[in-house]
């Protein structure tokens, strides 16, 4: 008489191949939480960067030219604005009036390293 089934061996051989499948799976799965989270605080980063450069773009030069800082906001991010003049040259090699350089700089500390962001962006203002 033929029995037929799974013998003890074959069931422990195949739990073994689960639970390496599901903690492969659940790494996975943590990996992909944390580059979600990353990515999200970059974007909220950037989104913030463009808004104080819209924000800069319709202030004074004067009040640019001092330079302005916000304190660390809820991620920890530090956030500069500043005006220099731009030395861009015609082709007669003589300096452009009026041309400033205004930049945006976000900086951080990921771990023990400092991370720095940065937006420029040429203005006009005679």
């Amino acid at each position: 008489m033929k029995k037929s089934g799974f013998t003890l061996f074959e069931i422990l051989i195949a739990l073994a191949m689960f639970s390496l499948a599901l903690g492969g799976l659940a790494i996975a799965l943590d990996r992909i939480v944390e580059a979600n989270a990353l990515l999200r605080s970059e974007a909220g980063m950037r989104q913030q960067l463009e808004s104080l450069l819209d924000q800069a773009m319709a202030l004074p030069i004067e009040t640019l030219a001092e330079g302005r800082e916000t304190g660390p906001d809820a991620m920890g991010v530090k956030y500069s604005v500043s005006a220099e003049q731009a030395e861009i040259r015609d082709k007669n090699d003589a300096v452009l009036p009026g041309l400033w350089w205004i930049t945006v700089r976000a900086e951080w500390t990921d771990g023990n390293e400092k991370q720095e962001r940065e937006e420029k962006f040429l203005r006009y203002q005679p």
